[in-house]
This record gives structure tokens, C-alpha cells and sequence, in this order.
């Protein structure tokens, strides 16, 4: 790299990391003792759901030191949860294996149903509120609408590969999809039609819904990270970084609409100012004592702008918990 080029990456990294205020972390609990490889937080940051090997799904409050409950997803057989996911209005829990998916009353609870699928393997699942509107998203790029009390069903075959990233508008008659067959799409869960096709250079790796329908977050696995403004679907800003083939593992819009938190495979958790694109901060999720294993997925994000706090889940079982003072950040 020529000299004069080299120093204006080194400036531009020197001036990203000097506007980058560090968080001040205010707690940290061990909510899965041997890892986990699904978890999500409500939107609010109350609580958590993760899914563990040994102790089957455990919901935490906030900062408690033992879970409110305990749920076997399939009690007749140990089963590998591959994704769960909580209802914007925090009143329902789902979890899915390749072949099963389950549905939980938080405030009792109680499981409100369980039910087996035929072809095709659960990648990813999304629920809305109050449990209306369940959407699977299979292997063989299928995704199933389902209505838990009518029993009404969707199929959507608008993807041609893997599912690998699923989002849901709160009422649920909106998904927005991501696949390894190149394309990010909007969908109406009601009639099955497309709203809008977004082709991709590579696979898509992660995807997110503003609660209020306000913008779109789509992540492919080429470095293309876009916020698009709905409903009309047209860019609003690119993720700015400097690293290469840059995977997010988790992705969520702060209420307002004015942030997009993300989180990644090697640690990683940042805030980006929607409106520009812009890394606002970063910083790494802890590893257990030890450091074993070496490296650890952030699995969910939720940024509290009331409170100016950020709660993670991670591969790790970690919560953990900082306050961020944001600012003049955005100036």
C-alpha cells in the first residue's frame, strides 16, 4: 500500500476509535453454565431467553440470580434448540429445533402449545404479539405463517435456499427474510405477497425491523450493511467499517428508530447512527474465566435509550449489562 495511502487509513481509524465513548459495564450474570447457541432479550431488556444443553430454555429478569422458569422443549426427548424468540409486546416465548417448535406464556408460564412440522428443517422462527402470527423459516428456503389459535397457515416460497435471518413486525403481518440464494424480502404474511425484493452480491447473513415499520437493516456476506426506509424501501444509509467480510450475528433498531445496535461472531457489539451509517462505538462481550472457549457469538443486543443501557446475550451464557453515554456522538 503506498505510503500516503496508508496514512489516511490509519488517520481514519485513529479519528473512528476517538469518537467512540467507552461503555461503563454495570453487571454481569451467568445465565447458561456450559454456553448456549440461541438466545434473545425483549425488546424492553426485562428479561432473557436462552436455551442450554443440560436445563433446557430458562427465562431471566434483569439482573436476577436464579430464572423465573425452567421449560423442556420437548420433554419426551432431548432436542437441540436452534433459535428462540420473544414477542415484541414480551408476552410469549417460541422456541424451535430442526423438526419442533414450542410456544410459552411469560407472565404464567404455561406452555401454549407444541407442534411437529414435516420436510424441510427449521433454520430460523419469529413470533408476534401475543403469539398471533408464528413464522418459520426452513432449509429448503420455505417460510410457514402459522396462526396458533385459528390453525391458519402460509406457505412462502419467495426463497429458493436457507433461510438464514428472519424479522417480524409486531402486529405480524410483516416479514422481512434473508437467504443464501442472494436476496433480502419483504413479505405480507396475510396474503403472501411480495412487497419488496432486495437482490444481494452475496448471501445474507443478517436482517431487522424497526418496531414502528420505519426502516430496514440488511446484511449480506460481501460488506454490504444497508438501512433502507420503508415503506418505500430506499436506502437510507451503508454501515461505515473498515473490516473485511464482516458478519453480524445479531441486529436490533432502538425504539426511536435513531440507532441500529449490532452484534457479531467475534464479540463485537456496535452502535451505528441510522440516518449516516456512522459506528458511533464498539466494544467486545467478556469470555468465562479462562478464556474457554477462546472467542464467543453475540446472540441478542437491545439498547434502553430511556436508560442509556445495553444488554447482551451471548455464546459465552453471559449477560452483561453498561451504561453508554451517547451525547454529541451523532454531532
Amino acid at each position: 500500500m503506498p505510503f500516503l495511502k496508508l496514512c489516511s487509513a490509519l488517520m481514519l481509524l485513529i479519528a473512528m476509535a476517538g469518537c467512540q465513548p467507552s461503555p461503563e459495564k454495570v453487571n454481569k450474570a451467568i445465565h447458561a453454565e456450559n454456553g448456549t447457541y440461541a438466545a434473545d432479550i425483549a425488546d424492553d431488556g426485562s428479561f432473557s431467553l436462552v436455551s442450554t444443553d443440560e436445563t433446557g430454555l430458562l427465562l431471566w429478569p434483569r439482573y436476577a440470580t436464579n430464572a423465573k422458569y425452567q421449560w423442556q422443549h420437548n420433554e419426551s426427548e432431548v432436542s437441540q434448540i436452534i433459535d428462540v424468540d420473544i414477542s415484541a409486546d414480551g408476552a410469549v416465548a417460541v422456541a424451535a429445533s430442526r423438526k419442533e417448535f414450542s410456544m410459552w406464556d411469560i407472565e404464567s408460564g404455561e406452555n401454549l402449545g407444541f407442534w411437529k412440522i414435516g420436510s424441510g428443517g427449521i433454520q430460523k422462527l419469529v413470533v408476534s404479539k401475543k403469539g398471533g402470527t408464528v413464522v418459520l423459516g426452513k432449509r429448503d428456503g420455505t417460510q410457514v405463517a402459522f396462526n396458533p389459535a385459528s390453525g391458519r397457515r402460509i406457505e412462502f416460497y419467495g426463497h429458493t435456499e436457507t433461510i438464514n435471518a428472519l424479522d417480524i413486525s409486531p402486529n405480524g403481518f410483516y416479514v422481512l427474510s434473508g437467504s443464501n440464494d442472494h436476496s433480502a424480502i419483504l413479505w405480507d404474511t396475510r396474503s403472501g405477497q411480495i412487497v419488496h425484493r432486495w437482490p444481494l452480491d452475496g448471501r445474507t447473513t443478517q436482517v431487522a425491523l424497526h418496531p414502528d415499520g420505519h426502516f430496514a437493516f440488511i446484511a449480506d456476506a460481501t460488506d454490504n450493511a444497508v438501512i433502507r426506509s420503508l415503506p418505500d424501501g430506499k436506502p437510507v444509509s451503508k454501515l461505515k467499517f473498515m473490516e473485511r467480510h464482516k458478519i453480524f450475528s445479531a441486529a436490533r433498531f432502538s425504539a426511536s428508530g435513531d440507532y441500529l445496535l449490532t452484534g457479531s461472531p467475534s464479540r463485537q457489539i456496535a452502535i451505528w447512527d441510522t440516518a449516516t451509517g456512522k459506528q458511533l462505538s464498539h466494544w467486545r462481550v467478556d469470555l468465562r474465566d479462562g478464556g474457554r472457549p477462546s472467542n464467543a457469538s453475540v446472540l441478542s443486543v437491545v439498547f434502553d435509550e430511556e436508560e442509556q443501557m445495553v444488554i447482551s446475550e451471548s455464546s459465552a451464557g453471559l449477560a452483561e449489562w453498561w451504561n453508554i453515554d451517547l451525547t454529541g456522538s451523532k454531532e
